[in-house]
């Protein structure tokens, strides 16, 4: 009997992140008690400025009718409480939005360890800049190489022996030199392929077979040969502009969009985990904790 493979188990959640939850579900509490007084403090400092713009005595006694201002004085307060109260909740939607970077950082970790297809996702703009190094190394050596086969086709022509119907040795040499480059191109295409899959939905590059070419090449008649050589320089020049400049875009494409999912997946993890610990506290302890906190994101 086969022995079983053994599972991996997901890793233990993270006291310390926990405690960030926590911390951030306190500050939120807050944020939304804060904004529930900011409302009724704004709808009582609307009714104030109502009021104001009436004499003295009619003032006075809509105050005592509808709870309103019965004094400028009062007014004063009130306006007064609504600007505290704006400023407390600027400051509040500040530290909320600091404790969500304080909680998404260590999420993030955990979901690296845990949820592979996480890692995949938001790993994806480091892949593309690999595979846009790697292009532009297949770019350089592609200039590189139509460079040198210009070079021995020159040769080829100059020492051609019309006799024996054949290139110069010279020509035959540096024909030959191109393949180690060929071979380099060859296998970056062959990568550059294996690191479109991991990207998603980015077309795969077409793999020429240069070397099989060339050697095909340096065997013909001159002018035959020639002919093949443009048509081989202008596939090359062909290649590089539509099967690597043009495979930038949908490469790019998609990557933001499988970062795009790992950044809704953490955001939608967390909304989750916020939903539970907004369970675990109580009144009681934001109203202790919350001055601290607020000192501690005060002092940076």
């Amino acid at each position: 009997m086969a022995a079983e493979t053994p599972r991996s188990d997901p890793p233990a959640f993270p006291e310390a992140l926990a405690a960030c939850l926590r911390e951030d579900a306190i500050v939120r509490a807050d944020a939304a008690q804060l904004k529930l007084k900011l409302e009724a403090a704004g709808a009582a400092a609307k009714q104030a400025r109502e009021a104001t713009a009436l004499p003295g005595r009619l003032l006075a006694a809509l105050g005592r009718r509808q709870g309103g201002p019965s004094s400028p004085e009062e007014a004063a307060e009130i306006f007064a409480r609504e600007n505290v109260l704006k400023r407390q909740c600027g400051e509040s939607e500040r530290l909320v939005a600091h404790h969500t970077a304080q909680v998404d950082a260590p999420l993030a970790a955990y979901l690296q360890a845990a949820v592979p297809v996480y890692v995949q996702q938001s790993r994806a703009r480091l892949r593309l800049g690999e595979w846009e190094r790697l292009i532009d190394d297949l770019r350089a050596d592609l200039r590189e190489l139509i460079k040198m086969l210009g070079q021995a086709r020159n040769n080829a022509v100059a020492g051609y022996d019309k006799d024996a119907s054949q290139v110069s040795a010279t020509a035959l040499k540096m024909f030959g030199e191109s393949s180690g480059l060929i071979h380099r191109i060859d296998a970056r295409v062959r990568q550059a392929n294996d690191q479109a899959a991991e990207l998603g939905e980015v077309p795969r590059m077409t793999i020429i077979p240069l070397e099989e070419t060339i050697n095909r090449l340096t065997k013909l008649e001159i002018v035959t040969m020639l002919r093949e050589f443009d048509r081989v320089v202008n596939e090359l020049e062909l290649f590089e502009q539509r099967q690597l400049v043009d495979l930038q875009v949908p490469a790019v494409a998609a990557a933001d969009a499988l970062v795009a999912q790992s950044q809704a997946y953490l955001a939608q993890y967390r909304e989750s985990l916020r939903a539970h610990y907004d369970r675990q506290i109580t009144s009681g302890e934001v109203a202790q904790a919350i001055p601290d906190l607020l000192d501690r994101f005060r002092r940076g």
